[in-house]
């Protein structure tokens, strides 16, 4: 069987209806009882488009995204030599739980956690992200350096890099952007800036509830989205606590896996954000989605 790596998507990839194919298989019913006991809220009605709040929550969304990959990753965790990890932001939840290291219902918490530190870092102030294709990173970088409030959070592959402040400097950035030639900007459905230095503060909040975590030693290695090294239970710990103040390298993470002789990439979760990615940054590599693998269950 080939060596595969099991990549989870961030809270972007998430839409309504996201579980049609696998809503009738009883694991998803488990995982999202489970979730859903700790959040104390109807996330699996949301997934599905049927509750009134929504995706629009982001602890709703956050919750989905994760369960689905979570459920995902059930179906598929032994038809699939797994022999490295990796999530995309908000994905490095689902990782640490389909590794073994932190538990369905701790990251539950702690992403619920998360979101009430960030929206108090955050304050009364609109942040926005946005994702820039069609210019190098160094292009975007120099963009950001002539503005205050907005930073380069994602470097997803050489020419999509993804940046996050303030709403004001944010659309300034995305306008100079397109003055110097990129072929598209998107505003993401994400009022934080987070993985910018506008969230310093934040790893205070979150240390204290790491701290509370029962963070065991992966079964599956880890690769980190911030610095593209394996983590052990303290590693995790530590990105857990900053990886909101720092820059989401995917794009050296996906390199890194690859040269560990990794050359199958399966996006565990809904839609094919990161299967995308994986295709721009390493062309010769296999990059698959889980609905690709996991029979669609409608009965």
């Amino acid at each position: 069987m080939l060596k595969a790596a099991a990549i989870f998507p961030g809270q972007g990839s998430g839409y309504s209806g996201m579980l049609s194919c696998i809503r009738k298989a009883p694991i998803t019913d488990e995982v999202f009882g489970r979730i859903m006991h700790v959040a104390k809220r109807d996330i699996l009605d949301a997934a599905e488009g049927h509750a009134a709040y929504g995706l629009n929550d982001p602890v709703v969304s956050q919750l989905a995204v994760f369960g689905a990959s979570a459920s995902y990753w059930h179906m598929l965790r032994n038809k699939e030599n797994f022999q490295y990890i990796a999530g995309h932001s908000l994905g490095f939840y689902a990782a640490l739980y389909a590794s073994g290291a932190v538990s369905l219902e701790d990251c539950a918490g702690i992403i619920m956690n998360v979101q009430k530190a960030i929206e108090s870092v955050s304050g009364n102030k609109s942040g926005l992200m946005a994702s820039i294709m069609g210019l190098r990173t160094e292009q975007v970088e120099e963009i950001c350096s002539q503005l205050d409030g907005v930073h380069v959070s994602n470097i997803n592959s050489i020419t999509q890099t993804v940046i996050s402040g303030w709403k004001d400097a944010v659309r300034t950035a995305c306008s100079l952007a397109l003055e110097d030639g990129a072929l598209a900007v998107k505003e993401l459905a994400i009022a934080n800036p987070l993985h910018s230095p506008l969230m310093n503060g934040i790893e205070d909040v979150i240390s204290h509830d790491v701290a509370l975590l029962e963070i065991r030693e992966p079964k599956v290695p880890v690769m980190s989205h911030i610095d593209s090294s394996p983590l052990d239970a303290e590693g995790i710990a530590r990105v857990l606590s900053m990886q909101l103040t720092k820059k989401v390298r995917w794009s050296d993470t996906v390199k890194a896996i690859r040269q560990e002789g990794i050359n199958r990439f399966i996006e565990v979760g809904p839609s094919d954000v990161l299967s995308r990615l994986v295709r721009w940054i390493e062309r010769d590599a296999e990059s698959l989605r889980a609905e690709e693998l996991v029979p669609c269950q409608t009965s």
